[in-house]
């Protein structure tokens, strides 16, 4: 057995796959697991995801009082634009 996780585009592709699920070809899992490590797009290199990592480690980290802040600060900018 295989197992793949998929991202929906919208109603029509959720149909195609409950009927592919009526015929017993797929089962669809209602309960996804929360730890799989995935994100969208092709899949990433163990020397890209080091450098990731490696990158992450070496960046910068705030307090999260300044992350408020800094939020605060950008989403007032942005409500400034939209209006």
């Amino acid at each position: 057995m295989t197992s793949i996780t998929i991202e929906l585009k919208g109603e029509d592709a959720l149909k195609a796959l409950e009927d592919l699920e009526e015929k017993d070809l797929i089962r669809i899992v209602k309960e996804p697991d929360r730890n799989l490590y995935t994100l969208p797009g092709e899949p990433m290199s163990d020397e890209d995801f080091r450098n990731w990592i490696e990158f992450a480690e070496n960046t910068p980290s705030l307090t999260l009082n300044e992350a408020k802040k800094r939020w605060a600060d950008k989403k007032q900018k942005l409500q400034k634009r939209i209006r």
